[in-house]
């Protein structure tokens, strides 16, 4: 069975910005009909079949790679340019940080290659960037 379905976000007044934003990272969630962009500093879920926007959270920096939690229903891990990494539950509309540099200094570029892996077995988060390599539990 062949079908396509097509949808436009309305991304237009993510972060309430006066200059139109580009999406830079998004994520499928792997069972439910979700679909999330991050724009700017925010990360935006929206509905796959409809394209209606069900929440939006500001994240406070530049999503580089996301994916949605294997073991929360409307939960987004994400890496920051600042090198940090969030969950964002759109339940609750909160962030939480998961890892923090030790260094404030490193920034990640929208073009650097990262890797980002999730487990539903246990809370640990992977992720490889910069030649550096970690895991954070």
């Amino acid at each position: 069975m062949e079908w396509s379905t097509v949808q436009h976000l309305d991304l237009r007044h993510a972060g309430r910005s006066s200059k139109p934003l580009q999406p830079h990272a998004a994520a499928f969630h792997p069972t439910q009909a979700l679909v999330s962009a991050a724009v700017g500093t925010h990360i935006i879920e929206f509905d796959a079949y409809t394209g209606s926007k069900i929440a939006s959270v500001d994240i406070g920096s530049p999503v580089v790679r996301m994916a949605y939690s294997p073991t929360a229903s409307h939960s987004v891990i994400a890496i920051l340019e600042d090198c940090t990494i969030r969950a964002c539950d759109f339940d609750s509309e909160q962030t939480c940080v998961l890892h923090s540099p030790e260094k404030r200094t490193e920034q990640i570029s929208i073009d650097t290659e990262v890797h980002l892996a999730l487990t539903p077995l246990q809370p640990v988060v992977f992720f490889g960037f910069h030649k550096k390599m970690s895991v954070t539990g």
